[in-house]
């Protein structure tokens, strides 16, 4: 796979429970007729979520994981349009827009844009894309958005931890904490980064992502 895979892929809004199986979903122009983009898994809801380019559209398909059966499915021309759409049906279907219910709102989170390679699942994330050096310290933000537990992402088959936290929860003068973990063995972190500014926060966890798609952990 190409080094530079990272910095080519669209960042996304996800959320707890998506299970990324394949991500090659980019701004480059595609030359093949037809390829599949990016596959998210969502066990707890029973969906898959397909991104497809063909015939010079991308289609998004929300298929069911159990039954032969595609509860939706929508065609665009621009790449602008189609993230709109997938960040969406990310959040609906991933928390319960399925089989007439719905979502817990139709709004979704204005959380932090990740970009997240295959094999990794979102276990839980509350990480907004709220700019620390952007708030006043008396902002109400640094009570809701700035705890111990912001995002947790794992990769089962590597049984590798990446967590992120501001630590001290709701302090200005704190800052975000990144570590990553094997084998469950908190006592020896294979990255343990801090870091103040949202734009840094990123590069580090793309950093990660990279070295873990070269076999490096």
């Amino acid at each position: 796979m190409d080094r530079d895979h990272i910095s080519q892929l669209q960042p996304l809004k996800i959320c707890d429970g998506w299970s990324v199986v394949l991500n090659n979903l980019n701004s480059e122009k595609i030359m093949e007729e037809k390829c599949e983009l990016l596959i998210l898994q969502n066990e707890k809801r029973n969906a898959l979520i397909k991104v497809i380019y063909e015939s010079d559209q991308y289609h998004i398909k929300i298929v069911s994981l159990k039954k032969d059966k595609i509860y939706e499915e929508d065609s665009f021309d621009e790449i602008e349009q189609l993230l709109e759409e997938l960040e969406y049906q990310i959040w609906s279907v991933g928390s319960g827009g399925l089989e007439d219910l719905k979502p817990l709102t139709k709004q979704v989170p204005n959380f932090l844009r990740l970009k997240i390679p295959a094999g990794w699942t979102v276990d839980y994330i509350t990480l907004k894309d709220t700019d620390p050096e952007t708030l006043e310290a008396n902002d109400d933000a640094w009570l809701f958005d700035f705890n111990q537990d912001l995002l947790q992402i794992s990769h089962k088959t590597k049984k590798l931890l990446l967590d992120v936290g501001w630590y001290p929860e709701g302090d200005p003068t704190g800052s975000y904490g990144i570590e990553l973990i094997k084998n469950e063995d908190w006592d020896n972190s294979l990255e343990e980064v801090r870091c103040t500014e949202l734009k840094e926060l990123s590069k580090q966890l793309d950093y990660i992502f990279m070295k873990e798609i070269k076999n490096e952990y």
